[in-house]
């Protein structure tokens, strides 16, 4: 029997704002499997007291929950940005309980299925919610032994690792060619980001949201690229790729993604043993876009 959610949706639209939990460690909403139903949720709060008192248990486990603010006109834009990274369900707190709802039935999921193959958006729900997972794992400051899943998680990310088309941003020259001849003509520069060792990673990205998240000048345009083609994109003096600067900010080494390549080549596929080493709070820092901290708990 289907659940009449009308008056939790009016409730909902008729909010001055909500305060959403994002993980510290991928700088996105934090993204919880539930164990009965297997939805991927997101948690949404009333009051920052709500947030805190949800938050002990993440915090004992050495997982780091901050809330972020959003203000109705942004309500709209955040739940259309959950489809982008695979979230099904939100969960609302508020004084009376939680209530759960399918994102479905807030928003409209959107449909490029009239749009032609080649002009429909990058998009890699499953990527980003299999790295978002990891990385609320990998980065907790505790010995691997006690990181719930992590092998299976590893395994997940990177057969959608492999699987992915990505977003490689380019910067055009100068010039009085069309666009589109600068590009036949790769005429363009490849941003890099510096990480505090001083090296190098070139960005790319899963989707639109999180290169809009890095192109804040909007002066960069997208290529589109496979797993097994992104290496003729890379620039020699680049590590490697950061996967998603501003979001989960995942490193894939040349090496790494020769061995990941090459595992999944293979008719058994294996855990990875080594996985992206993130330098991840130094460069969320500098390199996070977005809503501003309410608080750090």
């Amino acid at each position: 029997m289907a659940v009449d959610n009308s008056f939790l949706i009016r409730s909902i639209q008729k909010k001055k704002s909500l305060i959403a939990a994002y993980c510290g460690f991928t700088n996105m909403p934090l993204v919880v499997c539930d164990p009965e139903t297997f939805n991927d949720q997101v948690f949404l709060f009333d009051t920052e007291a709500q947030l805190k008192e949800f938050a002990k248990p993440y915090i004992d486990k050495k997982i780091a929950i901050r809330g972020m603010k959003y203000d109705n006109k942004g309500f709209l834009p955040f739940f259309s940005m959950l489809f982008q990274i695979g979230v099904n369900e939100l969960v609302f707190v508020s004084s009376r309980g939680r209530d759960a709802i399918e994102l479905t039935q807030l928003v409209k999921r959107p449909d490029f299925s009239k749009i032609p193959k080649e002009q429909q958006p990058v998009m890699n729900p499953e990527l980003q919610l299999t790295g978002l997972y990891f990385m609320q794992q990998a980065a907790r400051p505790v010995p691997p032994e006690e990181k719930e899943d992590l092998p299976d998680l590893e395994e997940e990310l990177s057969a959608n690792l492999v699987r992915a088309r990505y977003i490689v941003p380019v910067e055009l020259m100068e010039g009085p060619e069309s666009d589109a001849k600068k590009l036949q003509e790769r005429k363009y520069r490849i941003p890099v980001v510096k990480n505090k060792n001083g090296d190098l990673w070139q960005p790319v990205f899963t989707d639109p949201f999180e290169m809009a998240k890095f192109n804040r000048d909007k002066k960069l345009r997208a290529l589109a690229f496979p797993y097994d083609a992104l290496t003729k994109s890379l620039a020699p003096e680049s590590k490697g790729f950061i996967v998603n600067p501003n979001g989960f900010h995942i490193f894939l080494s040349r090496e790494l993604m020769q061995g990941i390549a090459d595992r999944f080549d293979a008719t058994s596929v294996r855990n990875i043993d080594q996985m992206v080493k993130a330098d991840a709070k130094a460069e969320q820092d500098k390199l996070a876009n977005g809503p501003k901290p309410v608080f750090q708990l």
